[in-house]
């Protein structure tokens, strides 16, 4: 029996793309779609082939997060996860960002619920509107991770930061779940983080957004060119204005004294800082899908968003990671942990230190076999396809709480 579905997603392209493949899955096994979206992300949503619904009000990412997002690596041992006693503590407050977006978004999130009555709401790691809504709908709520679940350890008081958004459609702060009565995870381990929730595994698979396949990528002749690397810096950092950090700029002049090809996959105020790029330097235009470029790649440089690095290694490419802020560094401290990458964190970052890493990452089998086997674990889990059946009986279950 055909089940609704809402998918309710925030912030920025990056945390929608991860669903993707999930609504593929869900459309094309005969079920309805709805995904909402701030009116920013629209684009990205008709352009993945599902059906958007615009909710709330766009807003500025530099504003709302000002002053409120660096690097958590002071608070970050290496080994956050393992080691006893050691706590991420991301910072979400009664007046920080993450609460700005689910306030902006919420009202008309629950309002659409409402007229769609949807058996399922799915959303990722900190929407809290997502969360509220399925608690509001009576619905179960579905979790569905991007990478390594840095919320593992969140450092949030749910009757502060929750309780008023609940209390706004009418829910109780304890009847909201903010990792739902499922979590979709799909890391395999070392990768994954062991969480005492209802989990289901799930295969990455890499969906960038609209991508153009460039002639020069299927005309390429790898025998009559140096090893070809990539450098990207995600979609949050380009438009959050930081100062004080490590940029693509730095990465690249690094790298221009080495015998490599360089692609440099960024937006195009990104490419903008660059300047005159080095000869052994390619600016690709934009858009460039990750997938498409990483296949040719014998390494990846960034920042360590959890999409550029699950892309990277669904696809077996070897690691550089520069954390910058937020859970980056939880990012990069996963994927070391399978040695498929190595990162590079604090005051000693500079040209130097990057050239030899990176060397090291390209001369030293030990890397590529780490990220074949990291990539092989991952296309040993179930396909997105493969949900849907279980995800049809959680919706069988009917609806759990509140009235419509």
């Amino acid at each position: 029996m055909p089940v609704r579905v809402l998918i309710a997603t925030w912030g920025w392209r990056s945390h929608f793309f991860p669903l993707v493949p999930l609504g593929w899955a869900l459309q094309a096994a005969g079920h309805q779609v709805r995904v909402a979206a701030r009116p920013g992300l629209v684009d990205a949503v008709t352009s993945a082939g599902l059906t958007a619904v615009p909710v709330g009000v766009d807003l500025d990412f530099a504003t709302v997060f000002s002053g409120q997002i660096g690097p958590v690596a002071a608070r970050l041992p290496e080994h956050a996860v393992t080691a006893p006693g050691n706590r991420m503590k991301p910072e979400i407050t009664p007046d920080g960002g993450v609460v700005r977006y689910a306030d902006a978004m919420l009202d008309d999130l629950v309002a659409f619920g409402r007229a769609f009555r949807p058996d399922l709401v799915v959303y990722e790691p900190f929407n809290l509107a997502g969360a509220i809504t399925a608690a509001a709908l009576g619905v179960p709520g579905v979790r569905h991770l991007w990478g390594p679940d840095s919320g593992t350890e969140l450092d949030l008081d749910l009757e502060t930061v929750v309780g008023p958004l609940a209390a706004r459609v009418g829910v109780p702060t304890d009847q909201v779940d903010l990792d739902g009565t499922l979590t979709i995870d799909p890391c395999p381990a070392p990768m994954r983080v062991p969480v005492a929730v209802p989990t289901e595994p799930t295969r990455f698979v890499p969906y960038n957004g609209v991508s153009v396949l460039p002639d020069w990528l299927w005309r390429d002749d790898a025998s009559g060119r140096p090893a070809r690397i990539c450098v990207t810096w995600g979609t949050m950092m380009a438009g959050a204005e930081l100062t004080g950090f490590v940029g693509a700029p730095q990465v690249v002049a690094a790298l221009a004294a080495l015998d490599l090809e360089v692609v440099v996959a960024l937006d195009a105020g990104q490419r903008d800082q660059l300047g005159e790029p080095p000869p052994n330097v390619r600016l690709a235009a934009a858009p460039l899908a990750l997938h498409l470029v990483l296949p040719t790649c014998r390494a990846l440089v960034h920042q360590g968003g959890a999409g550029t690095t699950m892309t990277a290694a669904a696809l077996g490419v070897p690691q550089l990671v520069l954390p910058q802020v937020s859970d980056q560094h939880f990012n990069a401290a996963r994927l070391a942990a399978t040695g498929a990458g190595g990162y590079l964190d604090g005051p000693a970052v500079d040209g130097s230190a990057i050239r030899d890493r990176l060397t090291d990452l390209l001369h030293h089998r030990r890397w590529t076999d780490a990220a074949h086997r990291l990539r092989d674990a991952i296309r040993a889990r179930p396909a997105p396809a493969d949900l849907v059946p279980a995800l049809a009986r959680l919706a069988a279950r009917g609806r759990v709480g509140a009235p419509p």
